[in-house]
């Protein structure tokens, strides 16, 4: 066997979290930062990676195996009142098993269907709900499952359309062009044409359109594109 052979190194590595919520320390799987490689962004920020069956979507949620807790990086931290909700709605439900090792798509389905429960359960901010509810409906998109992919991008909108009404993205990655981008883009997808093209509109006439010029014009291209699928329609 060659050096070369020996020294290779896999795609994903295993990790250990300790649980927010009962404090168990839990094995983890994680895709190394330098592996994927993206072949193609969809107008939804949707990646495809050149190795799908290694893809960081299928990794983004932990779950804890002994409580069922289920969390992101990005997840708030768990209050007291939070902790005794999940205990009494999941962990006495819970049947202990591990999401720990290699992941199907739709066991990280599965994990983020739990992520959203959990958010929900603890009142989470509506972006960070959003955020888990759209990678869902991408998930869905790559098994070709077009019926959950739009219940799924309906959910988001509604959520994200909550985070833009009382701003509780201010202060994250979220910036609000892009929660409206995002609204208009699924709805577009849904086939909500007015609703798609009222956000659009909203962000080329955004003061803060200037700063985020990328974004602005993608809203301009996809506003002309959804004028064009309305008057198909």
């Amino acid at each position: 066997m060659e050096l070369s052979e020996i020294m290779t190194i896999t795609p994903t590595f295993s990790r250990t979290l300790k649980c927010p919520c009962c404090s168990n320390s839990f094995s983890t799987v994680n895709v190394r930062i330098s592996y994927p490689k993206t072949v193609e962004v969809s107008t939804d920020f949707c990646v495809t990676y050149q190795d799908e069956v290694n893809s960081p979507y299928l990794y983004y949620v932990n779950v804890c195996n002994l409580c069922g807790y289920a969390f992101t990086k990005n997840s708030s931290l768990i209050s007291s009142i939070s902790k005794a909700i999940i205990q009494k709605e999941v962990s006495e439900k819970w049947r202990p098993r591990s999401f720990g090792d290699i992941r199907s798509v739709e066991d990280a389905i599965t994990c983020y269907k739990l992520a959203i429960y959990c958010s929900i359960l603890k009142n989470e901010k509506y972006y960070i709900l959003a955020g888990l509810l759209l990678r869902v409906s991408w998930l869905y998109r790559k098994l070709n499952n077009q019926v959950e992919e739009e219940r799924f991008m309906l959910k988001t909108v509604e959520a994200y359309k909550k985070s833009y009404d009382i701003a509780d993205y201010v202060g994250s990655e979220m910036s609000e062009i892009r929660v409206l981008f995002l609204i208009g883009e699924l709805s577009r997808r849904c086939k909500l044409y007015e609703e798609a093209i009222s956000h659009f509109s909203k962000i080329v006439a955004h003061s803060n359109a200037p700063l985020e010029k990328g974004i602005v014009e993608k809203a301009r291209q996809q506003w002309q594109i959804t004028r064009e699928d309305a008057k198909a329609h």
